[in-house]
């Protein structure tokens, strides 16, 4: 529905679908919250019969249904050429329940299609339906000792917005299935294509349209400097003075005590510290280990507060992230609250003399991310040569070696985002000598 020739496309080019990593961390991420959600209602049984979906699974579906089980997982339903797997199916005081589970953890708009399809071709195919919900997960959840599946879900009635986009269903997919029948449509690109997730066709996509891609237009890296503000900056800066970067992850099922669903955990650091404008820079870094049973935040604040306790400024690039942080972690380890809170009081934000525009170049345009200022400034620096070169493949690396057997792949993996992460303070101390020298 959001675009119909990404579904011309699945049929008759099927070889053309590229899905990205970040899509795929999604896939995988919503498979094991999907396992999950079957336990709120246990003793189910399972319709899948690979390869899935098919049409061996609606007839699994319906001799479960003659048998009396009350809850199906995967119910599939074939209705008018139309296949559905509802993820949870369930019996309640004689009528039949949708259960939709999405890892998000809340209702989207773009989640009532979804939902309102499987409700559709459930209901023509002769099933007395209840209610639909949208099982998300239930950002305010706390874990404390086991996961609480009952506590951890929560099933939201979307009954009304499913009803009322029940009218316009048959027209749609009929002009769907005739569309099939003919030539690929031919649509232009927009912002379909992207939103809400990055479409499976995108590159195929954009092959056939060059003109969509951005001119290679050259900007100049010529500093424009507001020398007496930069000046200002600087000087209110006292030593010693640290640089400090953290890498987190971000489960949406909680692995650790004390932590909420997609709460990002600081699991790696990087810090740069030096005692006077002169002094020797030294480096330190902390990763945790990936074991599931030790929390990585413990070991951190530990070395953290231990290493900068001498420090009069610790630098970070975009400040929001490492307080938001630093305040999460105060309140989830109330016995460091003191500590964390001397970390936060101490932090200064490198981006403001970029976000200001107290330095710029043409070619930062209106961005001041490190990823653009680094190889303006100090050219000879680059992620590129990096085999993790940004937070999220360093979120989804880390998060792999929990479930990793192979030793040789995690002592690499481990070095990689030791690099990556020491690149990004290392960028710090660089960006701030320019500074310096105004």
């Amino acid at each position: 529905m959001n675009c119909r020739k990404s579904l011309w496309l699945y049929v008759h080019k099927k070889k053309e679908q590229e899905i990205s990593e970040s899509t795929q961390l999604v896939f995988n991420r919503g498979a094991s919250v999907g396992e999950l959600a079957r336990t709120y209602f246990p003793k189910g049984k399972n319709a899948v019969i690979e390869p899935f979906p098919s049409f061996l699974a609606a007839k699994r579906t319906q001799s479960y249904i003659q048998a009396g089980v009350e809850t199906i997982y995967e119910a599939t339903f074939v209705y008018n050429n139309t296949l559905v797997a509802v993820d949870i199916l369930h019996k309640e005081n004689g009528k039949w329940n949708l259960y939709e589970v999405k890892s998000a953890n809340s209702v989207k708009p773009e989640h009532f299609k979804d939902i309102g399809i499987q409700y559709y071709v459930v209901k023509a195919c002769g099933l007395e339906v209840g209610d639909a919900f949208l099982m998300h997960l239930n950002r305010e959840y706390v874990r404390k000792g086991a996961i609480d599946v009952q506590q951890l879900f929560l099933p939201e009635s979307v009954l009304p917005d499913v009803l009322a986009i029940q009218a316009e269903i048959p027209a749609q997919l009929a002009e769907l299935e005739e569309m099939l029948k003919g030539e690929e449509p031919q649509i232009k690109m927009g912002e379909q294509c992207e939103k809400p997730y990055l479409c499976d066709y995108y590159n195929y996509c954009m092959r056939l349209n060059p003109q969509q891609k951005k001119e290679n237009i050259i900007l100049s890296n010529e500093p424009e400097v507001n020398t007496n503000q930069v000046r200002n900056f600087v000087n209110k800066v006292s030593y010693p003075i640290c640089h400090l970067d953290f890498e987190t992850i971000m489960p949406g099922i909680p692995l650790f005590d004390d932590s909420r669903p997609y709460q990002q955990i600081p699991f790696q650091y990087s810090l740069h510290c030096q005692e006077t404008e002169e002094g020797e820079i030294i480096h330190s870094a902390y990763l945790a280990e990936s074991n599931l049973s030790i929390d990585p935040r413990l070991g951190l604040i530990r070395q953290l507060i231990k290493e900068t306790t001498e420090a009069k400024c610790i630098f970070v690039y975009n400040i929001g992230f490492e307080r938001t942080r630093l305040n999460e972690m105060k309140r989830d380890f109330p016995l460091y609250a003191n500590e964390l809170d001397s970390i936060i009081e101490r932090l200064t934000d490198l981006i403001i003399p970029f976000r200001k525009k107290f330095y710029r170049t043409e070619s930062m345009q209106s961005l001041y991310s490190i990823k653009v200022v680094l190889p303006i400034l100090c050219p000879e620096l680059s992620y590129h040569s990096l085999e993790i070169s940004d937070g999220m493949s360093a979120s989804n690396a880390f998060l792999e070696l929990y479930y990793a057997n192979d030793k040789e792949h995690t002592v690499k993996v481990r070095d990689e985002l030791l690099k990556y992460c020491h690149l990004d303070t290392l960028a710090m101390v660089k960006i701030w000598e320019v500074l310096k020298n105004v």
